[in-house]
């Protein structure tokens, strides 16, 4: 008899992009490991993008999922209305005064609708755990609320830090001791928390004294379609998502102009995508280093359809940017293209992501701030191509990543709390 698990994800389908990956991909797989989840999330509302597909996966399956209504900005917009993703000037400016405003962040407003829902499921059925991830935040509150009204177990996921997220703002003292109180209530609450990589499990562990586990980013095997053969013989670059903060296309893009003024005979046998929400900011680099007959958009799709054009690809590509923090940063991007099994050049600073790509080992890495390190690794891909020999990734290591397999870690850490 499989137990039931209650699931806090605000970041939930429809709604694409990264952030909704984790808990999707948790609530697909959790069941064949013992546990039955049903999710608490919210109704559609604006968003930059949507993903039927990982939705369809659900209910397919049969997913119970409790939609609420929610007090947040992006519920200024009509349902299910995809908006513009802000440039990352107007990005910031909106996050500083989201930040000023509201504690823990602009979906503080979720909480009594996501309590009253979850609260009545607690109260007609009998559930033996709760299951909350963040970022937002706001979800950990409910959940410990929830957790101490009812007496049940609580994980608390961690995409992200919290005290320590190095894209966080504290406008005043006040505002980081506000959120300092409530990531304590939180763990208070919390018998076990889980993260994406050991930097956030060690740093949350320390401030809470609760036992972490590391539960990494992956992949899904379905998400990859079959392969079918390319009739060009080009060397394509895909990098599949968005871009923001410090992660931005222009160590790729300089780098690539640097190549092909090296070596302009490549120019027609080079093609970099960008599928996903491309900036501004970067169409008008593309320009100014004339790469308008190598660079092509594609818009948006739905994961599935993004996994097609990285399979597609001989070399995926990503970036994380040299900041304060940086270093915790394992991008879900990463673990989507180890699934694919392709080589990927990684242009990253030291930090997990960079260990992960080396643990991968088909992989070029390369600092975004050092030009000489991108040419280089530029110059041996390149090479590789020319002699069509490329570097085979650790099977062991990616295997690891398997979606399936690592919701059978979550499951543990729940059958150990709930025993």
């Amino acid at each position: 008899m499989p137990r039931k698990l209650l699931v806090l994800a605000y970041y939930f389908p429809p709604m694409g992009l990264s952030g909704v990956q984790r808990a999707s991909k948790f609530v697909k797989y959790l069941p064949d490991h013992g546990w039955q989840p049903t999710v608490v999330t919210v109704e559609p509302g604006g968003y930059f993008a949507f993903d039927q597909h990982l939705l369809r996966e659900l209910t397919e399956r049969e997913i119970p999922i409790e939609r609420t209504r929610s007090l947040d900005p992006t519920r200024l917009f009509r349902p299910s209305r995809t908006i513009a993703l802000p440039s990352e000037g107007k990005r910031k400016r909106l996050a500083s005064l989201s930040q000023w405003v509201f504690v823990p962040d602009n979906k503080v407003g979720w909480i009594p609708f996501a309590l009253r829902a979850a609260g009545r499921l607690l109260e007609e059925g009998s559930f033996d755990a709760i299951l909350s991830t963040a970022p937002p935040y706001s979800s950990h509150v409910v959940a410990a609320r929830l957790a101490k009204r009812y007496r049940l177990p609580l994980v608390l996921d961690y995409r992200d830090d919290w005290i320590g997220n190095p894209r966080h703002i504290y406008p005043t003292p006040v505002h980081r001791a506000l959120h300092r109180r409530l990531e304590q209530y939180a763990g208070r609450a919390a018998d076990a928390v889980v993260a994406i990589n050991e930097p956030i499990a060690r740093a949350i562990g320390e401030r809470l004294g609760v036992p972490t586990t590391v539960v990494p980013q992956g992949f899904d095997v379905e998400d990859y379609p079959a392969r079918s053969e390319r009739s060009d013989n080009k060397l394509r670059f895909v990098y599949a998502g968005v871009f923001y903060d410090l992660q931005t296309p222009d160590a790729f893009l300089r780098g690539l102009a640097r190549l092909l003024g090296e070596r302009p005979g490549l120019r027609e046998h080079i093609e970099a995508r960008f599928v996903g929400l491309f900036p501004d900011r970067g169409k008008r680099l593309v320009h100014d280093l004339g790469l308008e007959d190598v660079v092509h958009e594609v818009p948006y799709a739905a994961h599935t359809e993004a996994m097609a054009h990285v399979g597609q690809s001989d070399v995926p590509w990503l970036v994380v940017g040299h900041g304060p923090g940086q270093e915790q940063i394992s991008t879900g991007k990463l673990y989507a293209y180890i699934g694919a099994g392709k080589p990927i050049l990684g242009l990253v600073p030291p930090g997990v992501a960079n260990e992960a790509l080396s643990a991968y080992g088909a992989s070029w890495t390369a600092h975004p701030d050092d030009p000489d390190a991108v040419d280089e690794a530029f110059r041996d891909i390149v090479r590789c191509w020319e002699e069509g020999q490329w570097p085979a990734p650790f099977e062991p290591f990616r295997a690891a990543h398997d979606r399936s397999e690592l919701a059978g870690t979550l499951a543990a850490v729940l059958d150990r709390i709930s025993s």
